[in-house]
C-alpha cells in the first residue's frame, strides 16, 4: 500500500477507533464516515475502481458498526443493501459481510432474513468443500469459513424454533436489562 490507499487506511482505521468508543454513537460513526467516503471519492475520482472500492470500504466498515453498536435493525437492514448494491470485492469479503449482517439479525431476533442470507452462502461452501474433499485438494478455506457460518446458521436456526441462545445477547434481553432497576 501506498499514496491514496495508503492514506484512506490510515484515514479509516483511527475513525474506527473513534467510533468504537461506548460515547460515540452509530450515528455519529456514520457521518464521520460519510465525510471520509467524499474526500477520497474526489481523489480517486479519475479511477472508476477506486471510487467503487472507497464506497464498499465505507460500507463494509459501517456494516461492522452497525453489528457492533446495534442500532434499530431497519437501519442495520439499509446499511446491508447498501453492501449488496456496491457489491463485494471478493468472496472473502462477502462471507464477512453477510456474517455480520446475519449477526445483526441473530440479535434482532430476526431469524428468517438471517438464514435468507446466510444459507446460499453455506450450501456454496459445503459444495466447495465437497469437491475439494473429492479432488484431494486442501479444504482449509472452505473449513475456515464454514466454521463461524455454521455456527450462526444453528443460532438462528434455535431462534426459528423460539429457543433461547445461551450466552448471547439481543436487543429484547438488552432492553429488559435497562429497564430493570438496578440492585443496591
Amino acid at each position: 500500500m501506498e499514496g491514496e490507499e495508503l492514506a484512506f487506511c490510515n484515514a479509516s482505521d483511527r475513525l474506527l477507533v473513534k467510533s468504537l468508543d461506548k460515547e460515540r454513537s452509530f450515528a455519529e460513526a456514520v457521518d464521520d464516515f460519510r465525510r471520509l467516503e467524499a474526500e477520497f471519492v474526489v481523489r480517486g475520482c479519475d479511477d472508476e475502481f477506486d471510487v467503487l472500492e472507497t464506497r464498499r470500504r465505507i460500507a463494509e466498515t459501517i456494516l461492522t458498526l452497525a453489528q457492533a453498536k446495534h442500532p434499530p435493525f431497519e437501519v442495520c437492514r439499509e446499511v446491508w443493501k447498501d453492501m449488496v448494491r456496491l457489491g463485494f470485492s471478493n468472496r472473502e469479503r462477502q462471507y464477512t459481510m453477510t456474517w455480520f449482517y446475519a449477526d445483526c439479525c441473530r440479535y434482532d431476533e430476526n431469524p428468517e432474513e438471517g438464514l435468507a442470507v446466510l444459507e446460499p452462502l453455506v450450501a456454496e461452501l459445503e459444495r466447495g468443500l465437497e469437491e475439494a474433499r473429492a479432488t484431494q485438494s486442501d479444504t482449509d478455506y472452505f473449513e475456515y469459513h464454514l466454521e463461524d457460518l455454521l455456527k450462526l446458521r444453528d443460532e438462528l436456526l434455535a431462534q426459528r424454533r423460539g429457543e433461547q441462545i445461551p450466552g448471547k445477547r439481543t436487543r429484547r434481553i438488552d432492553e429488559a436489562r435497562r429497564s430493570t432497576p438496578e440492585e443496591d
